[in-house]
C-alpha cells in the first residue's frame, strides 16, 4: 500500500491529513475572482509601471524581458549585504509567499535553529503581492515572486541583489540549470523553490491509465461532451489560453499572434458549450480528489498534493487520482523562485533563510507536505515514486517517504523538462498581453 509521509513529527498520520483540510487558495494561481475581476485589477505591467511614483522605486533604464533564446543579466541595483554578517537576534523573519505554499514545520525548524520567530503573510495572486509591496508598507524578509515578473521587480527596485557566500546550497544541491537561469543570469536575485509542468488531472475510476496516454489529442478529452458537468480548468489566462492552444496544436504559449489567440479562444468557447466547463481555482487539488471532477486542467503540484483532500485515507480515494503530461514532455514546465525585498529588516537571516530552504533534507521535507517538487540533484527523479534510495539519504525520519504516487509517474519533474522539452511561459508585451486577456475575459464572460 502507497503511503504519504505527512512529516507531522509525533502527530498521527490523520492529523498530518486534517491539517491539509480546508485550504482555501491554490498557491500560484494568477486569481480572477469573477468575469470582471481581471479588468478591476489592473495588470501587472501597469503595476510595476506605477513604481516611478514612489521615490523608493524608480525604475532604471535599459529593462529587457527575459526569454529562453534571449537570456537577461539584470541591472545590480544597490549592493548585496556584506560577508560574514551574523543572523539577526531575537528576529521575527517576515515571509510573504502564496497561500499554504510553505509547510510551517520546516520554518519552525529553521527558527530553532537561528533563535527566531516568523510570521508568514500570503497574498492570493503576484499582483495582490506586489501592489501591496509598492505600498512600503510591508517589512518583508523573504518573497516568493514567479519568474516572469521577476525583471520588472528588479527595475523597481523592490528586490535587493544577493550575497552568494550565505547561499553555498544553490552550487551544492540545486540543479544546474539555476546557476545560470534565463530570466535571472548569474541568479543575482533569486534562488529556485519549486518545479512543475501543467498536464491533467483525472478520474482513474472513470478514465483508465491507457485510454488517457493513448489518446491521440489527450487535451481534446476535456471537450469530450461524455463529461459534461465534470470538466475544469484554472482560472488562470496564460495556463488556460496555453492548454487550450496546445489542444490546437499550437505549441507557441506565449504567441503574440491574433489567429493563434482566436483559435484558442473558439476552443475555449466551444468548451462552455461542449461540457458546461467549470472555471475554478481550486478544483483539481481540492475538488476532483472529492468526486467533483473527472477531467481537470492541473499543475501537477496540485494533484500531488490532492492525497490530502480525498474524502476518507483510505487506498482506493487516493489511487483514483491520475496525472497526464505527454510521454514527449512537450508541455508548459516552470519553476517559482524565492528572493529577498529590498526594505528586508534582517537581511541575513533572509539569506539564511534561503540556503536552508535549498537544504536536501529541508527541501525534500518541504515537498512532502506542499506537493511541489523542489529542484534537488539528490532526488533522483527515479526513486521519488518508491520508498527505497531517497529515504536511506536521511536519517531519523518515522518512516519511508514516497513523495508521488507510483502510478503518477508523469508528475515528476525532470530538470530537461526546463531545459530542453517543456515550454517556458515568459513576460508577454503589453499589446501581446491585452490579446490574452481579451481573448479571456470572452470566455469568462460565458462561463
Amino acid at each position: 500500500m502507497w503511503q504519504r509521509h505527512p512529516r507531522e513529527g509525533s502527530k498521527d498520520l490523520r492529523e498530518g491529513l486534517e491539517r491539509r483540510l480546508g485550504r482555501p487558495l491554490s498557491r500560484r494561481e494568477f486569481l480572477r475572482a469573477s468575469a470582471g475581476a481581471a479588468v478591476a485589477m489592473p495588470t501587472m505591467s501597469a503595476i510595476l509601471a506605477a513604481c516611478g511614483k514612489n521615490p523608493r522605486a524608480q525604475t532604471t533604464p535599459g529593462f529587457q524581458v527575459a526569454t529562453p533564446d534571449h537570456p537577461v543579466k539584470l541591472p545590480l541595483v544597490g549592493q548585496p549585504i556584506a560577508d560574514g554578517l551574523q543572523p539577526e537576534s531575537g528576529a521575527t523573519l517576515q515571509i510573504y509567499n502564496w497561500d499554504q505554499y510553505l509547510w510551517k514545520h520546516v520554518v519552525q525548524e529553521f527558527c530553532d535553529q537561528y533563535k527566531c520567530d516568523f510570521k508568514i503573510t500570503t497574498f492570493n495572486n503576484m499582483e495582490e503581492a506586489v501592489t501591496k509591496m509598492q505600498t512600503g508598507e510591508l517589512k518583508l524578509d523573504v518573497f516568493f515572486p514567479t519568474y516572469d515578473v521577476l525583471g520588472k521587480l528588479v527595475d523597481g527596485k523592490f528586490l535587493q541583489p544577493l550575497n552568494h557566500s550565505y547561499i553555498p546550497n544553490l552550487e551544492a544541491n540545486a540543479w544546474d540549470m539555476f546557476k545560470n537561469p534565463f530570466y535571472d543570469q548569474g541568479w543575482q536575485y533569486s534562488v529556485p523553490y519549486t518545479v512543475y509542468t501543467t498536464g491533467i488531472a483525472y478520474r482513474r475510476d472513470y478514465i483508465h491509465d491507457d485510454q488517457i496516454f493513448g489518446a491521440d489529442n489527450p487535451r481534446a478529452m476535456l471537450w469530450d461532451p461524455q463529461y459534461s458537468g465534470k470538466v475544469g480548468v484554472y482560472d488562470s489566462y496564460r495556463d488556460t489560453i496555453g492548454f487550450a492552444l496546445q489542444k490546437e496544436g499550437i505549441n507557441d504559449v506565449n504567441t503574440e499572434k491574433s489567429a493563434d489567440i482566436d483559435k484558442a479562444k473558439a476552443a475555449l468557447l466551444e468548451l462552455i458549450s461542449a461540457v458546461n466547463v467549470r472555471v475554478e481555482i481550486n478544483g483539481a487539488y481540492a475538488k476532483l480528489p472529492k468526486g467533483e471532477y473527472v477531467l481537470h486542467e492541473s499543475w501537477s503540484g496540485d494533484i500531488v498534493a490532492g492525497w490530502g483532500y480525498v474524502p476518507k485515507y483510505v487506498e482506493a480515494d487516493y489511487e483514483a487520482l491520475g496525472y497526464w503530461f505527454p510521454d514527449d514532455r512537450i508541455g508548459p514546465a516552470d519553476n517559482d523562485l524565492i528572493a529577498v525585498p529590498s526594505n528586508a529588516e534582517h537581511p541575513v537571516l533572509a539569506h539564511l533563510f534561503l540556503n536552508f530552504m535549498l537544504d536536501f533534507k529541508n527541501a525534500m521535507d518541504n515537498f512532502s507536505w506542499v506537493g511541489y517538487q523542489p529542484p534537488q540533484k539528490q532526488a533522483d527523479v527515479n526513486a521519488l515514486t518508491t520508498t527505497e534510495g531517497l529515504y536511506s539519504k536521511i536519517s531519523n525520519w518515522a518512516a519511508p517517504a514516497m513523495y508521488v504516487p507510483p502510478w503518477m509517474p508523469a508528475a515528476v519533474v525532470r530538470e530537461s523538462d526546463l531545459t530542453t522539452t517543456g515550454l517556458r511561459v515568459h513576460e508577454l508585451s503589453p499589446a501581446g498581453d491585452t490579446l490574452w486577456q481579451n481573448a479571456w475575459q470572452e470566455f469568462k464572460a460565458g462561463a
